[in-house]
């Protein structure tokens, strides 16, 4: 009997990490794997990058740009490349804190409806919601000033990647501690639903599986939406580095310049 209920906590289990967060999970590792080389600032339409060689570029709105404080002069396909680079960072950075935003959204219906048809009105759904309003505070304090503009200084990342990966992994890690604190009353509400189906393992099954299509079918339009934008952010981001790749070759000063470094950019044409 314990082996059956240990399979319908993994088949919970599966129902969160798998369809919560695979359209996530796919657009950060297989649709754009992605590094930052050097740091990335961004803030109020000023884009800063500090190169590993501690040289310091700069480009604003209008693109300008500056390398260690000093404005650097443009020919006409330098600037095209410029141009292109900011553009499509300037566009990537709001299109990544949207995936973020709703990503959490997603996880949020879909783990508390998990836990909600396990165990009815219990304290782990506050806990769980509790959970996501305070990733939903720290992404807004992390990214936004005050009045709502958007701040991004990668010398506070935890990891190497275009935004913290270390977001993903709070998000595990805490979702694995609640579940670890309440296994308890997740095998009690599991053997309570098993004896009202008269201790046929069958039945609980497949009614946790017509139970669990019914959930993807409602989340799938979310999650595909999510990841046609992923898509779209991985476009941007092969752009931006492509662009890169021309204003190092092209731009003294920016010999050391790989901030954006992604698999298959070389295949980019513009």
């Amino acid at each position: 009997m314990s082996n059956k209920l240990l399979l319908s906590v993994a088949i919970t289990s599966a129902l969160i990490s798998g369809q919560a967060l695979a359209h996530d999970k796919n657009f950060q590792t297989n649709s754009c794997d992605m590094e930052l080389d050097g740091h990335i600032q961004y803030y109020q339409g000023d884009l800063t990058v500090t190169m590993d060689n501690g040289s310091v570029m700069s480009i604003d709105a209008q693109h300008n740009m500056t390398v260690n404080g000093e404005a650097v002069s443009l020919n006409r396909e330098q600037k095209k490349w410029v141009g292109e680079y900011y553009d499509n960072i300037d566009m990537a950075i709001p299109m990544t804190l949207n995936i973020a935003s709703e990503g959490l959204e997603i996880a949020n219906v879909a783990v508390t409806e998990v836990f909600t048809e396990l165990l009815g009105g219990d304290q782990m759904g506050d806990d769980f919601r509790e959970l996501f309003n305070s990733l939903d505070a720290k992404l807004n304090t992390s990214f936004y000033d005050e009045a709502g503009n958007i701040r991004v200084d990668s010398t506070k990342f935890d990891e190497p990647g275009w935004f913290d990966e270390s977001w993903e992994q709070e998000f595990e890690t805490q979702i694995e501690s609640l579940i670890s604190e309440s296994i308890g009353r997740i095998l009690i509400a599991v053997g309570t639903q098993m004896l009202w189906e008269g201790g046929d393992m069958s039945e609980f099954e497949e009614k946790m599986e017509r139970w669990g299509e019914d959930l993807e079918y409602r989340l799938e339009s979310q999650a595909a939406a999510l990841e046609e934008k992923g898509d779209a952010l991985c476009k941007v981001l092969k752009q931006a580095d492509y662009a890169e790749g021309k204003m190092q070759a092209s731009i003294a000063g920016l010999e050391e310049l790989n901030l954006l470094d992604i698999d298959g950019h070389a295949e980019m044409k513009m």
